[in-house]
């Protein structure tokens, strides 16, 4: 058994997850990972690829390249692979959609985003796939700035506190044709996520943030019109709206989603965004695609989140 620290959790796991921190010892053991028999009988018709099923307790999901996974009450995680399976095979669902489940389940609102902290407060980049979340934030990393975490953002909200951006774990998922322009790195000089993917593996352990930290703004990223990166504010009725396009598991059930939650469970997702915009400024981020133009994208963000930051303590 193997002991992880990730989304502020404990975890104790079967599988050896090497994308994690390791830690010796755990006052409270939050999550356990291991392998075992999910008993969830699959329909004789798959719909597709993938498939998911929720019951009282638990979330159940289903890859035909890996196999099941059983998600019961934010505190355990039972893998029934099918036979041969590669660790990295495993680890790409694990560490992405069923490790954000159990965080809903822990009831903690995730976004399908990546973050890094500027000046003490998180700067969180949402977009959909491929659209440049974690090449914002490795070139913001690459200049000094602490990365908090990539593709699942976990976000604490409580009514008498600022929202929390959880530490997730150090590592960045980059295209190889981003690494250079990114990080300065050599493509060359990392490994692939697994076989079946493209993208490779970037560890930041030395630039990365281990504490819950307030969220200074949210930004959603969009493709510009022009050559130069530009930022546009957002109403909060719009800001609701680009939240729940991107809130982590309404955007993995896709067209799923009302059949496998409640109403109640529906709507708490739409009070969450609706919190979110309330507390935190939301603004759309629009990016040219040329690669050659981070630099003038990081700076653009480094400048407007401390001109917010400085609006605010000076309200104050």
């Amino acid at each position: 058994m193997h002991l992880y620290k990730a989304y502020g959790l404990s975890i104790h796991s079967e599988l050896v997850l090497p994308e994690l921190q390791s830690i010796s010892v755990a006052d409270e053991l939050d999550l356990s990972i291991r392998f075992g028999n999910v008993d969830w009988p699959l329909p004789k018709s798959l719909p597709s690829w993938r498939y998911f099923h929720q019951d009282e307790d638990s979330i159940y999901c289903y890859w035909n390249v890996v196999g099941k996974f059983q998600i019961r009450a934010g505190s355990e995680i039972i893998i029934d692979l099918i036979p041969g399976v590669d660790d990295s095979m495993i680890r790409l669902p694990l560490l992405g959609p069923v490790l954000a489940l159990a965080l809903h389940q822990r009831s903690h609102f995730t976004l399908h985003a990546s973050a890094v902290v500027i000046n003490g407060k998180a700067a969180i980049f949402t977009a959909a796939s491929g659209q440049g979340k974690s090449t914002t934030a490795a070139t913001l990393h690459s200049r000094g700035h602490r990365l908090m975490t990539d593709d699942v953002s976990a976000i604490v909200l409580k009514e008498s506190a600022p929202p929390m951006l959880l530490p997730g774990f150090p590592r960045l998922k980059l295209w190889p044709d981003a690494v250079n322009p990114a990080t300065q790195q050599n493509p060359a000089d990392l490994e692939p996520i697994n076989q079946a993917v493209d993208k490779l593996n970037c560890t930041t352990v030395k630039g990365f943030c281990q504490e819950p930290v307030p969220i200074g703004r949210i930004y959603k990223l969009a493709a510009g019109t022009t050559d130069m990166p530009k930022i546009v504010s957002l109403s909060q009725k719009d800001a609701v709206a680009r939240l729940l396009e991107n809130a982590f598991v309404p955007m993995l059930f896709g067209n799923e989603f009302p059949a496998m939650l409640s109403r109640s469970q529906q709507f708490w997702n739409v009070i969450q965004c609706a919190n979110l915009a309330k507390n935190v400024s939301v603004c759309k981020l629009e990016r040219p695609y040329s690669l050659e133009r981070l630099p003038e994208l990081a700076s653009l963000i480094e400048s407007d989140l401390s001109a917010a930051i400085a609006a605010t303590q000076s309200a104050v």
